[in-house]
């Protein structure tokens, strides 16, 4: 078994006893145990509790981030690909209890501020995708002319927004169909 796979199982056994018990009541041991692996083994692929918890959740982060990625490249449009994006990004935690169960004991991991973000690398690549979808609609003349780096900036803080509300506060129903009514008119209002 490679050390990937093996890394890999190790996050998904860690994200769901952080998931179910949180970062303080959550061991190292428990991790193993539930691998089978002895504690002494964990330490060949993190360094202690708070680098698996780290490891983990940017995991997680990059798995969602891969869902997104995947489901925009079906697409050939930007404006197909800008909605698929949003939507799949919105939707993607729906039925992830155990990501959405850390997000409610950790809410930092969502910052609307980049020096305050532990998790920055990972969003900087979710932006990129978003950045070149942008770019590709205005290079195609279906989005209007603009800035893109600082759309990007502020679709994504948006996002981030409404990420907290229905996710970190846990808001309701509401919060989906305003980031629904929302989608649309920010299609309207880049769509040429």
């Amino acid at each position: 078994m490679s050390r990937t796979i093996k890394e890999n199982r190790i996050f998904d056994a860690a994200l769901k006893l952080f998931a179910e018990y949180g970062y303080k009541k959550t061991t190292l041991e428990d991790v193993a145990g539930k691998l089978g692996m002895t504690p002494g083994n964990i330490y060949f692929y993190v360094k202690n509790k708070k680098d698996l918890y780290e490891r983990t959740v940017r995991s997680a982060l990059d798995r969602w981030r891969e869902s997104v990625a995947l489901a925009v490249a079906a697409e050939n449009r930007a404006p197909e690909k800008f909605a698929v994006m949003a939507e799949r990004s919105f939707e993607y935690l729906r039925d992830r209890g155990d990501i959405t169960a850390i997000l409610s004991r950790d809410p930092d991991i969502f910052t609307l501020s980049p020096d305050e973000d532990r998790f920055r690398d990972v969003n900087d690549a979710a932006m990129r995708i978003m950045r070149d979808i942008l770019a590709q609609g205005v290079r195609e003349k279906s989005f209007h002319k603009m800035n893109v780096e600082r759309a990007t900036d502020f679709l994504f803080s948006v996002y981030i927004m409404f990420l907290i509300r229905a996710y970190v506060k846990k808001e309701g129903g509401n919060v989906e169909e305003m980031f629904r009514e929302g989608l649309r008119l920010i299609l309207r209002g880049l769509c040429r």
